[in-house]
């Protein structure tokens, strides 16, 4: 047994220890409440061999006790028997008279404490038995001789003392929560118990037992109901071992979501910074080319019509260019700010990405890349067309920027149950999986590889994100480092 389970063990010993005091407690007062009883009974009566009302009275309230008897200290006087058993009135009387002398030494002790205030009351041994169960003798001292007598003695049947007198408080004790019984010495033979049936040797093993103060060959024992110190012990260092277990993984826990948290901080922070350095970028070079050709055209050193055209054609692309990314900006603000709406309308998914991609034919073309387009009709979905050709925009820009030396987009829309979809197809340097779940996270930018290579805001995908959502609609990556990505939007379609 460890040091944990010995001391719930103690403390469990000491409680039921402590019920056993209790109870020898109440047998102790209520032995002293019977001499006080039969003091003042033979006080108020005349002495004779007959019995008196008030010691009748006593024998009848208290049916436990056998007989009383007076005797004195002197020994010269035949004590004074009271009983309704006349046979064990006989036998008492030599008996009673022998076992003084033999225990004499007590006798006088109890004198001595009644000189000195306190009245005792000490069992005697007197060969006294009834009905083939040995009889217990209780003597004390009169507190006043009743004429000439000054000892008295109340013999009384224990195991009745115990089934009758002591029931009561046995059973309230009990209750439903412990097993209290008596049992003999030496023979461990059970006498009362407060439940129907207890296996007496089991249940000794088991119990917490204690000797009657009054009763000397009896003892009395105390266990819990259906569960037996050791176990309760058990299942006690059990519970806390599982708190203190459950204790250490809430703290680890929460050491693990503080530790997830500030490192989601610290990385938030550095997004944010190499967000600011990027936009500055973004930025920086539309302006300093626009700012470039606008000063050449100025000073008028373009000797050329055809070359001015082109030099007005580059401030006009980057000033698009431009205002795409401030754009982009205004919208994220709006989406942080939660201040972004929607106006939803029926729109043919497949004729919003024919727009866009006519629109951006020059631009694909320009950069080298080809694209091909599988649609199919009557896709209509709610949706806010600019908001959606973002998204398509968006994802358009990713292909990209992220394809290297095959060039070669594939978009295609179609069904699946009853969702329409988009998907946008590059044979690029693809994104690698632990990288895939944070993508669409603000800010995110990979920081390894090829793909940390390219500039960019970070906020193209989450505002791609939000705005799929917003439209009640999923969006799905699948990709492969060095074999390309595929971006596909879901989107509800409308009822006809």
């Amino acid at each position: 047994m460890s040091r944990n389970e010995e001391v719930i063990n103690n403390i469990y010993q000491n409680q039921l220890d402590a019920i056993l005091y209790s109870v020898n407690q109440y047998s102790d007062d209520v032995a002293d409440s019977w001499t006080s009883k039969i003091e003042s009974a033979l006080s108020s009566s005349e002495l004779s061999d007959s019995l008196p009302p008030a010691i009748l009275e006593v024998l009848d309230v208290n049916s436990s006790i056998a007989l009383i008897f007076l005797t004195d200290t002197s020994y010269n006087r035949k004590p004074l028997l009271y009983s309704y058993n006349d046979t064990l009135a006989k036998i008492a009387s030599g008996r009673v008279e022998e076992a003084m002398q033999v225990n004499k030494s007590q006798v006088d002790r109890l004198v001595l404490y009644m000189e000195s205030g306190f009245q005792k009351l000490q069992p005697l041994d007197i060969d006294l038995i009834i009905n083939s169960k040995d009889l217990v003798t209780l003597v004390f001292i009169l507190n006043k001789p009743i004429g000439n007598y000054l000892v008295c003695g109340i013999v009384l049947d224990p195991e009745l003392f115990i089934g009758e007198t002591l029931r009561p408080k046995l059973q309230t004790i009990a209750a439903d929560k412990f097993i209290l019984s008596a049992h003999q010495k030496g023979t461990d033979e059970l006498v009362y118990t407060t439940i129907d049936t207890v296996n007496r040797y089991d249940y000794k093993a088991k119990a917490i037992t204690n000797d009657f103060w009054i009763l000397p060959d009896y003892y009395l024992g105390i266990n819990l109901k259906g569960r037996g110190i050791d176990q309760i012990v058990m299942e006690r260092t059990y519970l806390n071992l599982g708190l203190i277990l459950l204790l250490n993984i809430v703290l680890l826990f929460g050491v693990w979501l503080a530790f997830k948290n500030v490192k989601k901080e610290i990385q938030l922070a550095e997004n944010k910074s190499v967000f600011v350095s990027n936009v500055s970028h973004e930025i920086r070079t539309p302006l300093s080319l626009i700012s470039m050709f606008a000063e050449t055209l100025e000073m008028g050193r373009v000797p050329t019509q055809e070359k001015r055209q082109e030099y007005y054609q580059i401030i006009s692309k980057e000033a698009q260019r431009l205002t795409a990314i401030v754009n982009k900006i205004l919208n994220f603000s709006q989406v942080e700010a939660n201040k972004s709406s929607y106006i939803l309308k029926a729109v043919d998914l497949s004729d919003a990405v024919e727009e866009v991609l006519k629109t951006y034919t020059y631009h694909l073309e320009s950069k080298g890349f080809k694209y091909s387009f599988l649609r199919e009709e009557n896709l209509i979905v709610e949706a806010d067309k600019d908001a959606l050709q973002e998204v398509i925009i968006n994802v358009l820009d990713n292909a990209i920027k992220y394809s290297k030396d095959n060039k070669h987009i594939e978009i295609q829309t179609g069904t699946s149950g009853n969702r329409a979809f988009m998907s946008i197809r590059d044979r690029g340097i693809g994104i690698a999986l632990k990288d895939q779940k944070y993508i669409f996270d603000k800010f995110y930018r990979v920081s390894t590889g090829d793909l940390a290579k390219g500039q960019g805001t970070g906020l193209g995908l989450s505002l791609v994100k939000h705005i799929i959502a917003r439209h009640n609609g999923k969006i799905k990556v699948k990709s492969e480092l060095g074999k390309g990505t595929t971006f596909t939007v879901y989107l509800l379609l409308k009822q006809q």
